[in-house]
């Protein structure tokens, strides 16, 4: 099966159809595609993300749709890790990239409900996946050289991390393991966010979730709950291991 078969598996947006049109104007996201390679493009994109949530933590609006996101955001209320997943999957959307969620889960928990959500954009330039963390404003990478979901977290269960980083915005700073813990933004009433080992040992389970319908068309479902997506792709690294290429997973096949 080819990659573009693959990303035919899953329902995505239409980039041309009149939501992802309606969110590339309003928030005038061209002008983040203006100039750069893709890498940097992505990177702005992340980082423009980063820069829309003012209050984090256990959200005080339940909504999973874009359109609504954003100005609540703005109004003063909490959101986390899975808004800034749908937020990006709808700017790189609406610029014409094919994108998906992933809700991660660390070993040995119960997988109801995500650790953290993140979004793999296909590289129109790299033909392949690759992994971006919007909370944190960056991608995931392997050596300087981005990365899928997949390959990251093989990388750090089976290296202990010690080639893993986060390149964060168009600038791409570099998040070693050395620099654990990363301090990012210290918001009211939460603290701060970080990157340190956690923010990978959450990849020990990948649910690749079926769908990037971000503009209010999942309903009730939620990115954060498996059992709302019957037959989603999941991936138990804990109990099947890191073996395998990613190539040989059905979501990269």
């Amino acid at each position: 099966m080819t990659s573009a078969n693959a990303r035919q598996a899953f329902e995505f947006e239409d980039p041309e159809g009149p939501d992802a049109t309606r969110f590339r104007r309003e928030y005038r996201l061209d002008a983040y595609a203006a100039s750069g390679t893709e890498m940097d493009i992505l990177l702005r994109l992340a980082e423009w993300t980063y820069g829309q949530f003012f209050l984090f933590g256990r959200p005080s609006l339940t909504t999973e749709n874009a359109f609504e996101i954003l100005p609540a955001s703005a109004r003063g209320h909490r959101f986390y890790c899975a808004h800034y997943a749908i937020v990006f999957c709808a700017a790189v959307t609406a610029l014409g990239w094919t994108a998906r969620l992933i809700s991660l889960r660390r070993a040995g928990e119960i997988p109801r409900h995500s650790n953290h959500n993140v979004v793999e954009v296909w590289s129109k330039e790299r033909n392949r996946w690759i992994c971006f963390d919007p909370t944190y404003g960056g991608c995931l990478a392997v050596e300087g050289e981005p990365v899928c979901a997949y390959d990251a977290a093989r990388e750090w269960f089976t290296r202990e991390g010690r080639v893993v980083q986060f390149l964060l915005g168009p600038r791409r700073q570099p998040v070693n393991t050395d620099d654990f813990p990363y301090l990012l933004r210290e918001y009211p009433d939460y603290g701060w966010t970080r990157i340190d080992e956690r923010s990978l040992s959450c990849y020990a389970c990948i649910a690749w979730v079926p769908s990037n319908r971000v503009f209010g068309a999942h309903g009730r479902k939620s990115i954060e709950t498996w059992n709302d997506w019957p037959g989603m792709y999941i991936h138990f690294g804990d109990g099947k291991g890191w073996e395998c290429d990613a190539s040989a997973l059905p979501p990269y096949q």
